[in-house]
């Protein structure tokens, strides 16, 4: 626990389920916590003249407005930290201010129970001492902080986000224009499609802004999905050629990019079935 002097958080979007996340790491360690949200007294604006530590926690489609109007509000001893899943929209608007720059994205729900070993992106644009009592409150929770530039962690979210949930949704449209009824296939499925339709069906549980607005704002993300278009079209030539050997070829090429992964995937995927 640290003491009364503990530097003071406020968090802008602090009643939503990540903000709520943010604020008990904080509150539990002793900081005064200041809430501003679509439902409170407090404004935006309020609490940048109260808090030390101001951590931005809105949905992606509103960060960039949110930032611009505390941008200039901001004083050399205060940090700003945003909690978006895309950075490099929103970063050079945090760094026109005069405080330190912190831009973090937890790789998980805040509703897992335990977050021990989760993964949590860290970007350190602009980083101070107050910077550290953040880091350090990640890290005490159990949390590993991997670094990044603010272009890193975009062109790795598009792949890892926007690819793999595109690849999700277009699934379940694709069932649904042709009438499948995945519930029923369950009863002649193999264990891994089991698996499979499970992943899709929690992505499909979610927020369907977050997703769409994870698609849009991560400026990297279409021309991983125009290669990926570029990757059916090839397939699926091969398909309608009825070519065995070419596709057969196009899987080695594919399984050589994942390389030592497909086996560890094969085992990985064994112990879970």
């Amino acid at each position: 626990m640290m003491s009364s002097g503990s530097p003071s958080v406020g968090i802008i979007g602090g009643e939503g389920q990540l903000g709520r996340w943010c604020a008990d790491i904080f509150q539990k360690r002793g900081h005064p916590l200041l809430i501003a949200d679509r439902n409170t007294e407090l404004t935006n604006l309020e609490l940048v003249q109260r808090a030390s530590i101001v951590v931005v926690s809105v949905p992606i489609g509103v960060t960039a407005s949110v930032l611009s109007e505390i941008q200039g509000s901001l004083r050399p001893d205060q940090l700003v930290v945003d909690l978006t899943s895309v950075k490099t929209p929103f970063v050079p608007i945090m760094e026109a201010s005069q405080a330190e720059v912190l831009s973090v994205h937890p790789m998980f729900a805040p509703s897992l129970s335990s977050k021990s070993q989760q993964t949590c992106i860290v970007c350190e644009v602009r980083a101070g001492a107050l910077s550290q009592i953040c880091l350090g409150a990640l890290r005490e929770e159990g949390l590993r902080t991997v670094l990044m530039t603010p272009e890193e962690h975009d062109r790795q979210m598009a792949v890892v986000q926007g690819l793999t949930h595109f690849q999700a949704i277009a699934a379940a449209h694709c069932m649904g224009e042709l009438g499948f009824d995945p519930g029923a296939s369950l009863e002649s499925a193999s264990p891994v499609y089991r698996l499979r339709l499970s992943m899709i069906g929690r992505i499909l549980a979610q927020n369907p802004r977050l997703y769409a607005e994870i698609q849009i704002f991560n400026p990297f993300v279409r021309e991983v999905l125009q290669q990926l278009q570029r990757s059916h079209e090839r397939l699926m030539g091969f398909v309608n050629a009825q070519d065995v050997d070419g596709f057969a070829a196009e899987f080695e090429r594919a399984r050589d990019t994942l390389r030592a992964f497909s086996l560890e995937s094969l085992q990985e995927i064994s112990r879970l079935v």
